[in-house]
């Protein structure tokens, strides 16, 4: 599950930036953002070769 920002919404095609997965995938469900379940809670640790990736 990825929390992603709504670039546009047309017809039953929405644009989004973040979403981890090949452009054109299927999405088969959306959910809100509610925070005091979508925040990560306490420190969040990122492995060292995830931050040398060129994105």
């Amino acid at each position: 599950m990825a929390t992603v920002e709504i670039l546009s919404v047309q017809g039953t095609k929405i644009r989004v930036r973040g979403l981890d997965a090949i452009d054109g995938s299927p999405v088969i469900d959306i959910k809100p953002f509610t925070p005091p379940y979508d925040e990560p809670k306490g420190e969040v640790r990122v492995p060292a070769w995830v931050e040398r990736l060129a994105y």
